[in-house]
């Protein structure tokens, strides 16, 4: 009568279960790069939302930049006394803006269709308080009338990730989100 295992058996069984392991977590961490990049997605697209619609109730364009290559963004009215390297909002309007800065998951990056692919720099993410002005790219401008002033497309990626190209079409404001061809 037999009463336990080997320990020929145990290693065996422990190397079979390690090989498993090894061969699955490729595709498990593509499939959570895949993840992460849908929600930064929706994250641009909740933004672009909330800008084009302050700007339709407060009657004024709202701009939302990028810094390239990094995944920070930042929404503010269209005027050069918000975009100045100040989160302050001016003192001198009875309702106050949205300014928001903020980064979308980390490893996630901006990059323009026709750009270059980023490397795999894992520090996508700058401090607020450390961007300079200069840094950020405009990307869209949303109007008062609901519109934007270009179409615009912008590819968000990620380290073992397939790229998605979120767009944003002026004249209805909506947006689609597709994979990098």
């Amino acid at each position: 009568m037999r009463r336990g295992f080997t320990l020929f058996e145990i290693i065996l069984v422990m190397a079979v279960l390690v090989i498993l392991a090894g061969l699955s977590y490729p595709s498990l961490e593509n499939m959570y790069g895949y993840y992460r990049v849908q929600a930064a997605a929706d994250t641009l697209r909740g933004n672009w939302a909330e800008a084009r619609t302050r700007a339709m109730e407060e009657g004024r364009p709202y701009r939302f930049a990028v810094v390239l290559g990094k995944g920070n963004f930042r929404v503010a009215p269209d005027g050069a006394e918000f975009w100045a390297g100040s989160d302050a909002a001016p003192a001198d309007s009875g309702t106050p803006p949205l300014i928001a800065s903020d980064a979308l998951p980390k490893g996630i990056r901006f990059r323009r269709v026709d750009g270059p692919r980023g490397d795999a720099d894992s520090n996508t993410i700058v401090p607020t308080e450390g961007i300079d002005p200069g840094q950020w790219s405009p990307l869209a401008t949303f109007l008062p009338d609901g519109t934007a002033r270009d179409d615009v497309a912008i590819v968000l990626e990620a380290e073992g990730a397939r790229p998605v190209v979120v767009k944003l079409r002026a004249l209805t404001g909506g947006v689609s989100v597709r994979p990098l061809q």
